[in-house]
Order: C-alpha cells, then sequence, then structure tokens
C-alpha cells in the first residue's frame, strides 16, 4: 500500500498546482427588496459597455467567481431601472471597489462596503479613519444656520478644518498606495479639495499607470498651467470686454502701483455671492489705500451678470467673455472652482492665490502698510 502514497501525493499536488487562483465575492444586500432582483459587475469607467457578470440575489446574498490577472476597478451595482440613480444623493447598493484574486466580501447598503483583500482592506481602513471627521462636519449643521453671525463663523472655521484633516489623510492613504489603481480614482475624486503641492507630491511618485487613469491627465496639464501663475511669478495678461463692451487688457489694472485681487467668480454661484459682501467691506476700507479688484466673471448670460453685480453692490472692474466655465481668463490662470482669487503686488507679481475672508485681511495688512 505505500508504495502508492508517492504517486497519489504526486497526483494531488499536480492538481493543486493547475488550479487557477481566482476571485471569489461574496455579497449581502441589506434591502429585502431586491431578491429576486441581478447585482451586475461592470468595470470602472466604462458606463456604456455590458456588464461581465451578474448574480441573483436570493435570501439578501449574491456571489460572483472567476479569475483576474492583476487588479481592476470594478462596479458592483443594480440596474437603474430597479436602483434609480439621484443626482446629488448617495448611490444605494452600489459600490466600486477593487477586483483581485481572493476571497472579497461586499455589503451593499447606504453606504457600501468592500473588504477580504489587501486593496479594499486599505480602502476600508480608510474610511474608516475619515468617518469621524464627517459626524464632526454633520454636528456643526445647526450652528451653521445660526442667526448669530459670530457662532456661523466659528462653526465654517472648524468646518474648513475637518475638510483639511479629510484631505490630508486622503493625501497621506493615497501617497502609502501608489501601486493602487484606487488611489489614483481617489486622486481624480477629490481634485478640487488636494492642493497643489499635494498633487504635485503625488504625481511625482506616480508611474505610468497611475498616470494613466482616465482624468488624471487633465490634471497633469492643470498643474503645468499653474506653473506659469504660481506664487512669486508676474502676472498673466489678457484681453477682456467689460459690461458695456468695451476690450480692456488686466495689465490696464494690474501692475501699476497697486495691489490688486483679481476675483473670478459668477452671479450663478452660491460661495461667491456669500463671499462678495465681504470683498464689498474690503473694498471700501482700502481702495483709498493703494487697493484694488477686478472681478473676471464665469457668466454665459449678460443679463445675469448685470443683475449680480447690481444686487452686490459691485463697484469694482468687471470683465468678461460669457463663455462659462470656457473662460479664456480662467484657464490662462487654471481656474477649476470658484470662487478663485489671485493677488498681485503693486510690480505685477503675484504674492498670493486662492485666499478668502479673513486670509485676505491678513494679506492686506500685510502689504499695505
Amino acid at each position: 500500500m505505500k508504495k502508492y502514497l508517492p504517486i497519489a501525493a504526486s497526483v494531488l499536488l499536480l492538481a493543486a498546482c493547475s488550479e487557477k487562483p481566482g476571485y471569489e465575492i461574496t455579497g449581502t444586500v441589506s434591502n429585502a427588496d431586491l431578491n429576486g432582483q441581478y447585482v451586475y459587475l461592470y468595470e470602472y469607467g466604462n458606463p456604456d459597455v455590458l456588464p461581465f457578470d451578474s448574480a441573483l440575489v436570493e435570501n439578501n446574498a449574491f456571489k460572483f467567481t472567476g479569475t483576474q490577472n492583476g487588479s481592476l476597478l470594478a462596479t458592483l451595482r443594480f440596474s437603474t431601472d430597479v436602483v434609480p440613480e439621484e443626482r446629488g444623493k448617495p448611490n444605494l447598493y452600489r459600490t466600486t471597489f477593487t477586483l483581485e484574486n481572493g476571497k472579497v466580501v461586499a455589503n451593499l447598503d447606504t453606504f457600501s462596503v468592500v473588504t477580504g483583500t489587501p486593496a479594499n482592506d486599505a480602502e476600508k481602513a480608510l474610511k474608516d479613519q475619515i468617518a469621524p471627521f464627517y459626524d464632526e462636519m454633520g454636528k456643526l449643521g445647526d450652528e451653521i444656520r445660526s442667526e448669530d453671525q459670530n457662532i456661523v463663523k466659528a462653526a465654517e472655521k472648524k468646518y474648513d478644518e475637518i475638510s483639511e484633516k479629510i484631505t490630508q489623510t486622503i493625501c497621506n492613504y493615497i501617497l502609502a498606495h501608489m501601486d493602487q489603481k484606487m488611489s489614483a480614482k481617489y486622486m481624480f475624486d477629490n481634485r478640487y479639495s488636494l492642493s497643489e503641492e499635494q498633487q504635485n507630491e503625488i504625481l511625482s511618485q506616480a508611474d505610468s499607470t497611475f498616470k494613466a487613469f482616465p482624468g488624471i491627465d487633465k490634471m497633469m496639464s492643470r498643474l503645468e498651467i499653474l506653473k506659469n501663475v504660481a506664487v512669486g511669478k508676474k502676472f498673466a495678461d489678457f484681453e477682456m470686454a467689460d459690461p458695456k463692451g468695451e476690450v480692456h487688457k488686466l495689465s490696464e489694472f494690474v501692475g501699476n502701483g497697486k495691489v490688486v485681487l483679481i476675483d473670478f467668480w459668477a452671479s450663478w454661484c452660491p460661495p461667491c455671492r456669500k463671499e462678495t459682501p465681504h470683498l464689498v467691506e474690503l473694498y471700501k476700507q482700502y481702495k483709498n489705500k493703494g487697493f484694488e479688484i477686478v472681478g473676471i466673471s464665469l457668466d454665459s448670460k449678460p443679463e445675469a451678470w448685470a443683475k449680480g453685480v447690481k444686487d452686490l453692490n459691485i463697484t469694482w472692474t468687471q470683465l468678461s467673455d460669457l463663455k462659462g466655465w470656457q473662460n479664456a481668463g480662467a484657464a490662462l490662470y487654471g481656474v477649476n472652482s470658484i470662487p478663485h482669487t489671485v493677488l498681485v503686488d503693486k510690480d505685477g507679481t503675484i504674492i498670493a492665490k486662492n485666499i478668502h475672508g479673513d486670509e485676505i485681511d491678513a494679506k492686506l495688512q500685510e502689504v499695505l502698510k
């Protein structure tokens, strides 16, 4: 009998070696109404492509199996006929995760969670880390809506501080997992909150796979533009019309012995409208002390632009080409969100960017002594 054991063992070993590694996604769905429906597995970033697998939900559970070469960002979701998508609201019973060989556990809920493999566990750890920050933000709601402006101001400051903590935590996650495609997704998804410095730090460590993620190329192009209008550089000149249709060069107002705030804004932008009353007061305070403001509007409708200027009591120079987000001046300065400010010294040197509220006050006190 013993003489057959080596043969049997070798057969088992051969069988084990011939088995290909694969993934197993064991999933649950918290909503019992979704029993009898199919959940689909898509490649992330290709919404028009058919799903590459589907699974029936039975007893609030589903299962996928397969083999994946390398890693792939994938999305688990139901048909929009079954679970509609609503702009501005969380995507229910849906998640994007890293599809890699191993045992994956997916819980589809109001906030879905995927764990079980290194990449997914790392993202879960990130979500756990920033969850308390979001809880803190949520508790500030009543204070932000207070009628006491001192309370509102303090709450908004706290909100911004927490937001910065979230952004830094996400930046740290990205830098610690540069070999994961999910990190590139987080960079793109947080492109408006990650600072120019943070983006440059990340991209300095990025490989070709990271840089090939959809949208990262546009971020890299913007960073190149920003180098031309960085703090310490001379302002970039351009031509644009005022509300009367008269064309002016920016250099008519900037670099001629006054400290100038270039304010990119739009009448349809709530944060801009909220910021403007503060600028109105600053302008009254400093306009006779060597300070000027030039507004660059990203409006597309002249009547809306004119109404915004009137309603907000704006008395400083206004320019626009009425092309909205295609505004030529905004493109020259790499503006991808508003309000966006550029503070220029008397000689035309950029001395600060994207400062708001008390930050502008402090800078003006420093340079207009």
